[in-house]
């Protein structure tokens, strides 16, 4: 059940810094066809949900698409998702609204020991004085040619970061069937497609 997620329960224990008591993260995916004719033809949007379960306000979130050793490379991933930016918005503390910046990363996420892979990163941007709390509610869009499937919730995952710890969660709902994955998407789910390749 989960094994990724699991797994880095297991670390997060392992490892001091990395908070799992009473945190959570979760989100869920929706795609809709897209009106813009600048963009590409779908779009999805992310919505999470999270709690630090501390003192400690949000510091940035991820989508972990593609583990290491899965079948999509970084370039695939760069030419199948588009993201703007700012790429979402969040409440933040006061009562303000807190745009967020996505980045496609390609080597995990160095400043959560363990995430590594493929990911979308939504960094806020708090020039604007406006920060996130340590509860919240965000959304964030991304676009794609590829239309949506299932999302398997034991291959795509969440996980953010709040000062030096971490809390992960689950994500569901749609995500682009990526042309790097061996079957058709027609044929199978996403989760079950990259699941073989783990």
């Amino acid at each position: 059940m989960k094994l990724a997620i699991v797994f880095l329960g297991m670390l997060a224990m392992a490892i001091p810094g990395i908070a799992l008591a009473q945190c959570s993260i979760n989100g869920n995916i929706t795609a809709a066809p897209n009106a813009d004719p600048a963009l590409p033809a779908w779009e999805y949007t992310l919505v999470i949900t999270w709690d630090t379960g501390s003192l400690n306000a949000l510091s940035h979130a991820n989508l972990l698409i593609d583990p290491v050793g899965g079948t999509c490379s970084c370039s695939d991933i760069n030419m199948a998702l588009t993201l703007e930016n700012p790429s979402g918005t969040s409440d933040g503390e006061g009562g303000c609204t807190v745009p967020y910046d996505g980045f496609i990363e390609c080597d995990g996420d160095p400043s959560i020991p363990g995430v590594t892979g493929i990911l979308l990163k939504f960094e806020p941007d708090e020039d604007l004085g406006c920060e996130p709390g340590t509860t919240g509610v965000a959304t964030f869009v991304f676009y794609s040619e590829q239309s949506p499937v299932p999302v398997d919730e034991d291959i795509l995952s969440l996980v953010d970061k709040f000062a030096g710890n971490s809390c992960f969660g689950n994500v569901s709902g749609e995500f682009p069937g990526l042309a790097c994955n061996p079957v058709p998407a027609k044929d199978s789910s996403w989760g079950r497609m990259k699941g073989l390749y783990q």
